[in-house]
């Protein structure tokens, strides 16, 4: 599979899934075959990788802007 078919499959864009292969370690490895520059990436374990993805919600910057107004007194 290339990146724009594992983002169709996934539901996510082509930018967040090329930041996923680049960022973390358990994503599968790229596979190159002769003739083409896009990487290919292995059905089955991208499948293992997705289903097995644990998601960590990112920091709510909007609760600190307001905790920090609070305490200022604004």
């Amino acid at each position: 599979m290339t990146i724009p078919q594992i983002a169709e499959r996934c539901g996510l864009s082509r930018q967040r899934v090329h930041r996923i292969a680049r960022s973390d370690p358990k994503f599968p490895k790229p596979v190159f075959v002769e003739g083409s520059t896009r990487p290919k990436y292995p059905t089955e374990k991208v499948d293992e990788y997705f289903d097995t993805r644990v998601l960590q919600p990112g920091r709510r910057t909007d609760l600190e802007e307001k905790r920090q107004a609070e305490e200022s007194g604004e």
